[in-house]
């Protein structure tokens, strides 16, 4: 788990590309609700909720299994906006994993399918990670002659380095904060940059950021050993046990680190936070960093 100290340091330096601090910003209605309407202008989100996302997950180390912000709206409708701040080339398949996360949860039991409401996965993005270089753009389902099936699903990216012709204010100041910039188009950037720092220097937001930051490596780690211990029992004897429980710890840590690479962006502070927090040699963490990498790019 993270030292207090490094936590307190990863803080002093977060701004809007930091995973957690978007989550605790976007994660604010008024905040939340500005964003969407200057997303989707033609919807009416004057009654919004952001979602406990306690049934939605699985663990910390599933790659897809936790939303960033997950919203829904007065009739239904589900949002989830997604920080995407590396270019892992999954971006279709991400989408398609957080579609069916929100729409498994909508339905009861003997509930017809007509029942399903809409989903919108959003993206942020500093760059394009597909072939489409505007700044924003909407998929839907549609046929090769053009037809939209209308099932109801939109994936949009919104791509900061696009072209901003057309682009509202609002969405430019968020295109801004993306690229590392102060926010000087529109309303919505500017207070962004103020909730940020009013969570910077109250404890309550500090705190809030602390508990968020340490409990991911905490779990992590603790997941990894379960999972190992899962195994090692099924084995039935002591050296199985062993065994799984390193195959497990082994999985937990492949899994982290595209998480910790797209959290600071730099492959040295990963080996380094993996030696200290994982009691890794260098060797180990760099071991463990190719494979890594190798089993993201077979991905």
């Amino acid at each position: 788990m993270l030292s207090k100290q490094k936590i307190r340091q990863k803080l002093a330096r977060a701004d809007f590309t930091d995973d957690v601090m978007f989550g605790l910003v976007m994660s604010q209605l008024e905040i939340c609700r500005k964003f969407l309407k200057a997303v989707l202008p033609q919807h009416d989100f004057t009654k919004l909720k952001i979602v406990d996302q306690s049934h939605l997950k699985t663990d910390y180390l599933s790659k897809a299994g936790r939303l960033d912000v997950h919203c829904t709206d007065a009739y239904g409708n589900q949002f989830d906006i997604e920080l995407q701040m590396t270019n892992e080339r999954n971006v279709a398949q991400r989408s398609k994993y957080y579609h069916a996360l929100m729409a498994n949860h909508m339905l009861t039991a003997g509930e017809e399918y007509q029942a399903l409401k809409e989903t919108y996965v959003i993206f942020l993005c500093p760059a394009s990670f597909t072939d489409a270089d505007q700044a924003i753009t909407h998929y839907e389902m549609v046929s090769r002659q053009g037809n939209h099936l209308n099932d109801g699903t939109h994936t949009l990216i919104l791509n900061a380095s696009g072209n901003w012709a057309g682009v509202s204010d609002e969405l430019k100041g968020i295109f801004q904060l993306l690229l590392r910039q102060p926010a000087s188009f529109g309303k919505l950037g500017p207070q962004i940059m103020n909730k940020i720092d009013e969570i910077k220097h109250s404890k309550t937001g500090g705190r809030k950021y602390m508990e968020l930051t340490g409990a991911f490596w905490q779990d992590a780690r603790e997941a990894g050993i379960k999972i190992g211990e899962r195994r090692g029992k099924k084995a039935g004897i002591k050296e199985g046990r062993k065994e799984g429980r390193k195959q497990g710890t082994d999985e937990a840590i492949i899994k982290l680190i595209p998480d910790l690479v797209a959290l600071t962006n730099d492959h040295q502070a990963v080996i380094d936070i993996l030696m200290k927090k994982m009691d890794l040699s260098q060797a180990q963490a760099e071991g463990y960093y190719k494979r890594a990498m190798e089993q993201e790019a077979k991905n």
